[in-house]
């Protein structure tokens, strides 16, 4: 890289010109004061844009004068410099252009040629742009906070996938997932055609053969046979009953026609047995009809015999009042000469009180012994009088009167009955003259004889129309066998089209079967090929990433690192691990055994070991953002020495705030030879207008001597 322009970029909120044209660049300053915003505008210029900011915001500075950000790279290529511009204000698709010479492309093409000239085995590949951000964050630019993204984030498939999309195996992972996804959609084609097409014809097949099956075997019937005998058929029944019965269908020629002519001359034979059924009926209720109905004498003797009751019962009703009005009479003279003998007898008891020699009352002399008789003779008689008793003939009177009324009441239940079976033989009567009209039949004349006639025409009809149902039947069967067969040659017929469509539709059926097995074994064959080639690469970063990680030498035991390329459930994966020597232990994922600093320090010299072992990327750049926030003091050093021995291979970007780290890589990076250069940018602090920052560069001394590098 060259130089880098930026303009409204996060940090960078007015145009700043960095000069990147050095083998050595170090970013000094505090934290906040814009050097990632320096790293991500490098990355947003290549990549368009900066995943661990997903769907946070856009990359325009809040202070933005004109409201967007643009940035432009210089790139030295082996043709002349490469210019790349890129802009964007938040609401539109990103301004893309790229210059190369005097050739200048824009937008997709400009994308294009971009990753055509970075990653040029993905030449014109539609997934060329995806694969070069993949590329810068895996493998050139490693992000603070994303310093274990390769291993903890991605899965062995991602990387597996990243590792052969940059050594150019990815087209055929490509091809390989093509072809899966096709071979789905065949298997999922075959069964909907088995489905949808075979399985019926299948079906249909089965269902002929059993159709076949059940057809009868009878001989061949003649048509023209058939047609003389249904028409001889249809004149008999004509004659029987009439051309009015049959509605407009003529000779019954067809075995719909036959069909509704036997279900006429059944419902005519039903109709037939209604009316036999009640001329029968009204044979035997003939006799009512000329049974004169009887002199109603016992209706007349009811009549009478209840006039009488009624008189009867008027006679006793009018004897209970006479004697039960010389009952009372006889009760008020009793009561009243009862009272007059209690008086009486009161007056002689009081008088035998005080009966002396003379009256009490007027002194006269009297019989005192037959006085005393008389009074008590007084007394004697008012006890009698109360004792006395009169004949009743009441009780008499009224059982008589409620047998009369018994009787009576019986006589006009009986008149009742006797009055309602008369009407009820009118009624039938009536009935039986109304349905003797509707047959014709008038009520004069020998209708028992007319009746019988008429039963004995309808059961010759009767005979007749059973005989020509039998006709009708075996000419039925006659026509059915002739159906039978013309609809078996019909079934044979079409048995032959769809056998034939049926062995059109297998043959389909084995190609697409055919295929999609060949299509398996490419796909077998392409897993093996895209292993290998992996593995193969993998063989060229295993040792290098196994030096990175001895020079940083973060854990005392587990010394050695595993990159394994395998195959699982026919995707590719990559496990990184480490093993201890001296014990034989291994694991294939490093997490659990290593610490937060030296995972970081794994994490570090994996990124550092695909920086330098893919050839496939011509972008000569390693850049670490911040290194020693992950990091232990101890740890950086190793690191340190590995840059020191990079700079012969990459041009190194690293950003710090640490002065003693920044120190420390000005003298292990420091220029040795001619036309070597170290520029490190002090960004001292920020403000609305963005990073205040000053450039020191670093030259080879001449009187120094170069012992090793």
């Amino acid at each position: 890289m060259k130089s880098i322009t930026i303009e409204g970029f996060r940090a960078f909120s007015r145009q700043a010109t960095i000069d990147l044209n050095a083998d050595v660049i170090l970013l000094q300053g505090p934290n906040g004061v814009g050097k990632t915003s320096l790293l991500d505008a490098i990355l947003w210029a290549l990549a368009g844009t900066i995943a661990r900011f997903a769907e946070r915001g856009t990359p325009i500075s809040t202070y933005a004068r004109e409201g967007r950000a643009r940035v432009e790279l210089t790139i030295s290529g082996n043709d002349g410099d490469v210019v790349l511009t890129r802009a964007t204000d938040g609401t539109t698709e990103d301004f893309v252009r790229l210059r190369i010479n005097d050739r200048e492309y824009e937008q997709a093409a400009a994308t294009q040629q971009l990753c055509n000239l970075l990653l040029p085995h993905l030449k014109d590949r539609v997934g060329a742009r995806d694969a070069l951000n993949q590329v810068l964050t895996r493998g050139v630019y490693l992000q603070q906070d994303l310093v274990r993204q390769f291993i903890d984030d991605d899965s062995a498939a991602d990387r597996f996938a990243l590792v052969s999309e940059v050594i150019g195996a990815g087209a055929v992972l490509e091809l390989q997932a093509a072809l899966e996804k096709s071979r789905r959609s065949w298997a999922a084609s075959i069964t909907t055609f088995r489905k949808e097409e075979l399985d019926p014809l299948v079906a249909r097949v089965a269902q002929i053969d059993q159709h076949l099956a059940r057809l009868s075997d009878g001989g061949t019937v003649v048509s023209d046979d058939a047609r003389q005998a249904s028409n001889a058929l249809f004149q008999q029944a004509v004659a029987l009953l009439s051309e009015s019965r049959f509605g407009p269908d003529a000779t019954p020629t067809t075995p719909a026609r036959l069909d509704r002519f036997l279900k006429t001359l059944d419902a005519e034979r039903s109709r037939l047995e209604r009316d036999l059924a009640t001329t029968r009926n009204l044979l035997e209720q003939v006799p009512e009809l000329f049974t004169s109905v009887a002199s109603n004498d016992t209706g007349d003797k009811l009549r009478q015999e209840e006039i009488n009751l009624v008189g009867q019962l008027s006679a006793a009703d009018e004897a209970i009042r006479t004697e039960q009005a010389r009952l009372a009479a006889q009760r008020q003279a009793q009561v009243a000469a009862a009272d007059r003998a209690q008086r009486a007898a009161t007056m002689a008891k009081l008088a035998l009180q005080d009966l002396g020699e003379h009256c009490p009352v007027c002194q006269q002399t009297h019989d005192v012994g037959h006085t005393i008789a008389h009074l008590q003779a007084l007394i004697e008689v008012a006890s009698d009088v109360g004792q006395a008793t009169s004949t009743d003939r009441l009780g008499p009177l009224t059982d008589e009167r409620a047998d009369i009324q018994a009787s009576l009441n019986r006589v006009r239940e009986d008149l009742r009955r006797e009055e309602n079976d008369l009407r009820e033989r009118e009624a039938r009567r009536a009935i039986l003259t109304a349905r003797l009209s509707d047959l014709g039949i008038g009520g004069a004349g020998d209708v028992g004889t007319t009746l019988r006639e008429r039963g004995n025409a309808i059961e010759q009809m009767l005979g007749t129309l059973a005989r020509l149902l039998s006709d009708g039947e075996r000419l039925s069967l006659q026509v059915l066998r002739l159906g039978e067969q013309r609809q078996r040659d019909e079934l044979m017929a079409e048995r032959v089209q769809v056998t034939a469509r049926l062995d059109a539709a297998n043959s389909r059926v084995a190609g697409e079967e055919a295929t999609r097995v060949l299509s398996g074994q490419i796909i077998d064959g392409l897993r093996d090929a895209s292993l290998a080639v992996t593995a193969k690469q993998i063989t060229q970063i295993s040792p290098l990433f196994q030096r990175i990680y001895s020079r940083i030498d973060p854990h005392p035991t587990f010394r050695v690192t595993q990159i394994v390329a395998g195959m699982e459930r026919g995707r590719g994966k990559l496990d990184v691990g480490v093993s201890d020597p001296d014990a034989f232990a291994r694991a294939r994922d490093a997490g659990p055994l290593l610490s937060s600093s030296q995972m970081n320090s794994f994490a570090v010299s994996l990124f550092l070991a695909m920086n330098l072992a893919l050839p496939s990327v011509r972008l000569g750049v390693t850049i670490l953002d911040d290194p020693l926030q992950s990091l232990d003091s101890i740890n950086l050093l190793g690191l340190v020495d590995v840059l020191r021995r990079f700079r012969a291979h990459r041009q190194i970007i690293v950003s710090t705030h640490e002065e003693r780290l920044v120190g420390l890589l000005q003298r292990k990076l420091r220029p040795v030879l001619p036309g070597e250069r170290m520029v490190t940018m002090i960004f001292e602090n920020w403000s609305r207008e963005g990073p205040a920052m000053r450039a020191v560069e670093f030259a080879p001394t001449t009187d120094e001597n170069v012992i090793a590098a």
